[in-house]
C-alpha cells in the first residue's frame, strides 16, 4: 500500500500523459524508460535548478523556500515572455 504521507497523486490530460510517456523514454541514454512519476520528478527538479540558477545570476538568494512567491512568479513570467518574444523574431 502506498504511504500517503510520502506521495500524492496528480491528474493530467491524456495529451500531457502521452508526452510524459515519450519523455520517459528520451530522458536517459539508451532509451531506458523511466516511470511516469520519476519523469515528473526529473522534470520538476530540472525546472527548479534552472530557476535557481537564473535567480542566482540576478543576485537573488537561491533557497526557493525563502524567496517570496510573487518574486518567483514575476521572474518566471519574465522568462516566458522573453522566450516568446525571441521566438517571434
Amino acid at each position: 500500500m502506498t504511504d500517503k504521507t510520502k506521495y500524492s497523486n496528480i491528474t493530467v490530460s491524456n495529451k500531457t500523459y502521452s508526452e510524459l510517456q515519450r519523455l520517459s523514454r528520451d530522458l536517459l541514454p539508451g532509451k531506458t524508460p523511466l516511470s511516469i512519476s520519476k519523469t515528473v520528478t526529473v522534470l520538476v527538479n530540472c525546472k527548479i535548478q534552472n530557476l535557481e540558477n537564473s535567480l542566482e545570476e540576478q543576485g537573488y538568494q537561491t533557497d526557493l523556500n525563502k524567496i517570496p512567491l510573487q518574486t518567483l512568479i514575476k521572474h518566471e513570467h519574465k522568462q516566458i515572455t522573453k522566450k516568446g518574444a525571441s521566438n517571434n523574431d
